[in-house]
């Protein structure tokens, strides 16, 4: 079992419990069973809640932005999370040990040049904020398949920040949104803040000339970003295709020759 925090873009927070057993080297997830979270013991009082493991063998506990943790004296929060086992399974648990994080992205201009900052504080006793000292933060750019990532820096005093890309491809009118995250942190675990649709990014205009009846379209400059990609990355696709491919033809072929050696052996066996 695994056991992962998460504070969200919407500053909701969820526990994520992973249940799985290992065979002949493959993943198998518990799937259907009711695993039970508590704060820290496990005792009727410490109870939080239960959830059902999804066909990923996860189990979700989700809580409002509002919702408040019980912390200890050192500020740190104990989850712990129990699966009882059935015929199949034996009973297994885990907990987690974290800190939560106050954590704003902000757009500023630094010396004139564009800027994505995050300033974080843990969570103190009484509402004391203190500044995040020990963190990597990565930002990311949404795209269709996954996450394109423009950046990482660290903390320092509570703040980091990187300067936005230069000819970062946005929509038609240069609209992009930015993701920061501290990904996996022993203390802090999974924390994530967003921005949408601010005019940051580069436009991809589209001119119409209706006299001529035709539409000039204006083509980005190749990157990774653009859906115009590079031309070294779409020689190495072909390369790699053709290769795949004449892999295919060559057996077909090879299988196709055997075939007919074995016709033409039966043929001079019969004769015989």
């Amino acid at each position: 079992m695994s056991l992962d925090f998460y504070s969200n873009s919407d500053k909701s927070k969820s526990i994520k419990a992973t249940v799985f057993t290992i065979q002949d080297r493959r993943r198998i997830y518990v799937v259907d069973e009711t695993v039970y979270f508590y704060y820290g013991e496990r005792s009727d009082e410490n109870l939080l809640d239960s959830a059902i493991t999804d066909n990923n063998g996860i189990a979700q506990l989700n809580f409002p932005e509002e919702f408040r943790f019980l912390t200890a004296e050192d500020r740190t929060v104990p989850i712990a999370a129990y699966f009882n086992g059935n015929d199949s399974f034996a009973e297994k648990s885990a907990d987690i040990t974290f800190i939560e994080l106050e954590m704003e992205l902000l757009l500023t201009q630094i010396d004139g040049s564009k800027t994505i900052e995050v300033r974080a504080y843990e969570k103190g006793i009484d509402d004391e904020m203190i500044p995040v000292k020990i963190a990597n933060i990565s930002y990311y750019v949404p795209r269709y398949f996954s996450d394109q990532r423009i950046g990482e820096s660290t903390f320092t005093v509570g703040k980091s920040n990187i300067k936005f890309p230069e000819n970062l491809a946005g929509d038609t009118i240069g609209n992009v949104s930015i993701i920061a995250r501290i990904e996996d942190h022993s203390l802090y675990g999974n924390v994530e803040r967003s921005l949408t649709n601010f005019r940051w990014g580069t436009t991809q205009p589209i001119e119409d000339d209706k006299s001529l009846m035709t539409i000039e379209i204006t083509i980005p400059t190749r990157a990774l970003w653009h859906t115009n990609a590079p031309l070294w990355m779409i020689i190495t696709l072909i390369i790699l295709l053709t290769g795949v491919w004449s892999h295919y033809f060559y057996v077909i072929f090879q299988i196709n020759k055997l075939y007919r050696m074995g016709k033409k052996n039966k043929l001079i066996q019969q004769v015989k």
